[in-house]
């Protein structure tokens, strides 16, 4: 059975690398960001904030990554957010195309439009390769019957190039 095309963002494993539980940090997001945060969304840190917690905006494709969002936040409105941060946190995410050997690689964000509907991310991944400027760790992949390798496969990963992470090279 061929892999659904739904990128569906990083949705957290709520597990970390080492097995221990997933974190969660509360946040927020300035009127005068144009860009909507969707659920699942990766997230970097904006340069300042108005209030005592974190600062957000949208991730993009080469960023240094903050980590996950967890809450809906409409375009040009003040919004509080809980993101999930990158630093050993594990999210399942689809990716364009993935073969066995690319196991352990590293590969980049492709910050999709997410759904005013059900505001869902749009986000997905792709570009596996073993270069260290790459977003994220290709950990394994996803388990489950209606999941395969090869186009749009579900898979594992980890943030290898975060504001709270150290870049490492893929295998």
């Amino acid at each position: 059975m061929a892999n659904v095309n739904n990128a569906h963002g990083l949705r957290p494993l709520m597990r970390s690398i080492a097995g221990g539980p997933a974190a969660v940090l509360p946040a927020h997001k300035l009127v005068g960001d144009g860009t909507a945060l969707f659920i699942y969304d990766a997230v970097a840190k904006a340069a300042s904030g108005t209030k005592t917690t974190q600062c957000i905006t949208a991730g993009t494709a080469g960023a240094a990554l903050e980590g996950v969002n967890l809450i809906y936040g409409k375009a040009a409105t003040a919004t509080d957010h809980l993101i999930i941060p990158g630093t050993t946190q594990v999210f399942e995410a689809q990716i364009d195309t993935i073969a066995a050997a690319n196991m352990g690689q590293n590969c980049a964000l492709v910050a999709g439009a997410g759904s005013t509907v059900t505001y869902m991310s749009g986000h997905s991944l792709n570009g596996v390769a073993a270069t260290n400027t790459l977003a994220f760790h290709v950990v394994g992949l996803w388990a489950s019957s209606d999941n395969a390798l090869g186009a749009y496969a579900r898979i594992e990963v980890i943030f290898n190039k975060g504001q709270l992470v150290d870049q490492a090279l893929g295998v």
